[in-house]
């Protein structure tokens, strides 16, 4: 029986959908907080003579 209702869910596109769109969701979630942990831990660039105004 759990095997017929597994098969199903993979047949089902509406499911995989989902989980598609799940998993782009946490992947984005993820890529965010990675880039803020990697920006916020870097310190700012000195400026330099042309850059000063």
């Amino acid at each position: 029986m759990k095997e017929l209702w597994n098969d199903e869910f993979w047949q089902n596109p509406w499911e995989q959908g989902g989980l598609v769109v799940i998993g782009l969701f946490i992947t984005t979630v993820l890529f965010l907080i990675l880039f803020a942990v990697v920006f916020g831990l870097l310190p700012p660039m000195e400026k330099t003579q042309y850059e000063e105004d």
